[in-house]
């Protein structure tokens, strides 16, 4: 039986460590102490690991925790891996100078087995910097300058296909099997933005569109079979000032034409959305706080409502069994499980100070941490089973914990797990929790004061509201 692994970096450098009992650091990693590793990252089969550091791209082997390359780039701040994890991407942010006025490529595509350079690529705008790959790795595209560019069997010297002309923004590939459906967003000029669906290669015949009045930017949602995509759009400032966050809309558009809206019933922000992984249905979290959570089918029918809460996070985990609802950016910050096939909640638990959280790919465990440097004080994580308890902690004292991902492993590597509603054995945390007492001012003690309820307390909803639009 595979033991999930959790990748952890700090200002005290990079660890890993196991994520079952007892916890230990895993012995054949080699550790790096260094306080200027900047970004991690493990291929999406887990394979493969790689890490920024100083000046220098590492990449090891997960199977024996050998380095097998240490590639030199200076200015490297992001990394990307491409599907299927043949490919390792390098992000260095653009620049010019007095001697070099024109710049230098700045994304550079490597070979994940041996860190070999195979291309580099120019973007001077940092949007959409990172190819996009089918699933099965045999098209590859790129964003430029309004124009999508294709490339197929990892030739990226010859452009084989281009979506041109429309003045795009944002655009995504499906993934899962062959066809490949290509979801482009066209701002408005004068009229309506646009969601266009496009079947490759074919983009002068249109698979469905989807337009919308006010929508400056859009964010896209592909379920695991490729065949719908939800697309939550947004405008910078809603013109009626009803909201001081835009105007949001969220929207469906299938490969089989089909459009629709998602109508929710509650006013307020659209926080997130998340599909089931088996592509059936749908969570939206949305409304002014308290907001509610509601399960979509594929007509965008609710099918179950999952009440009001504190949250503004949604999460399946890898099985689609158990649904999370969490409530970030704040120190009374809870979660609710749910048994999505018993339809029955599971638990709740406080999460105070939460500004991560991530499903352990066993579909069993899962990972909260406070982070700098959304905050700098308490920072550690904490593994919890499904049922609500608390199994691991590990505080980071007075040193900041900047980032924390758990190892992938190939599908197939772990079974669904078995939704029993009793807990198993905890820990009780050693972590402070917040007062739940009203704060009272000076003033106000000893007096009828009213204080202000949280459903009532604006600045909660924008530091939630703030905290699920710039934090993911």
């Amino acid at each position: 039986m595979a033991i999930s692994n959790i990748a952890v970096r700090g200002s005290t450098g990079l660890t890993l460590y196991q994520s079952e009992s007892p916890y230990d650091p895993v012995s054949k990693f080699p550790s790096d102490v260094s306080s200027t590793c900047k970004f991690m990252l493990f291929s999406p089969n887990g394979k493969h690991f790689a890490w920024i550091n100083n000046s220098k791209v590492v990449i090891v082997k997960t199977s024996d925790w050998k380095t097998i390359a240490e590639v030199d780039y200076p200015k490297a701040a992001q990394l990307a891996y491409s599907s299927k994890g043949t490919f390792l991407i390098v992000y260095e942010p653009f620049m010019t100078t007095p001697s070099n006025p024109k710049g230098s490529p700045n994304v550079h595509i490597l070979k994940t087995a041996d860190g070999q350079l195979v291309k580099s690529l120019e973007y001077r705008d940092y949007k959409l910097w990172t190819p996009q790959w089918s699933s099965d790795e045999k098209i590859c595209a790129r964003f430029l300058n309004g124009d999508v560019l294709f490339y197929e069997n990892s030739n990226f010297d010859n452009i084989v296909h281009r979506i041109k002309g429309l003045k795009l923004n944002n655009y995504s590939i499906s993934p899962g099997n062959q066809p490949l459906n290509i979801l482009c967003f066209i701002p408005a000029k004068s009229g309506p933005s646009n969601g266009r669906l496009f079947q490759y290669p074919d983009f002068s015949t249109i698979v469905a569109n989807k337009s919308f009045f006010q929508a400056d930017r859009v964010e896209i949602f592909w379920n695991q079979k490729g065949t719908a995509s939800l697309m939550l759009t947004s405008t910078d400032v809603d013109k009626t000032g009803a909201s001081y966050y835009g105007k949001q809309g969220l929207h469906l558009i299938t490969s089989k034409g089909d459009t629709s809206q998602v109508i929710v019933n509650k006013e307020g922000p659209l926080y997130n959305a998340a599909w089931s992984p088996s592509s059936n249905e749908f969570c939206v979290i949305y409304g002014f706080m308290p907001a509610k959570a509601t399960l979509y089918n594929l007509k965008c029918d609710p099918i179950i409502e999952f009440g009001t809460g504190t949250f503004n996070a949604v999460y399946y985990n890898p099985f689609g069994n158990i649904l999370l609802l969490a409530g970030f950016g704040n120190v009374q910050g809870n979660a609710e499980l749910w048994d999505i096939n018993g339809k029955k909640k599971i638990k709740k638990i406080e999460i105070p100070d939460t500004t991560f959280l991530q499903w352990s790919p066993n579909g069993k465990h899962f990972v909260t941490a406070t982070t700098a440097p959304r905050l700098k004080v308490s920072n550690g994580y904490k593994i919890w089973h499904y049922s609500g308890a608390l199994l691991h902690e590990k505080p980071w004292g007075k040193d900041e914990l900047y980032q924390v991902v758990w190892q992938n492993y190939p599908q197939g590597t772990f079974k669904a797990p078995n939704i029993v509603h009793k807990a198993v054995e905890g820990i009780a945390s050693s972590q402070p929790i917040a007062s739940k007492q009203v704060y009272r001012p000076p003033h106000a003690r000893n007096t009828d004061f009213k204080p202000t309820t949280l459903h009532e307390d604006s600045s909660l909803e924008t530091s939630m509201i703030l905290f699920t639009m710039y934090s993911y």
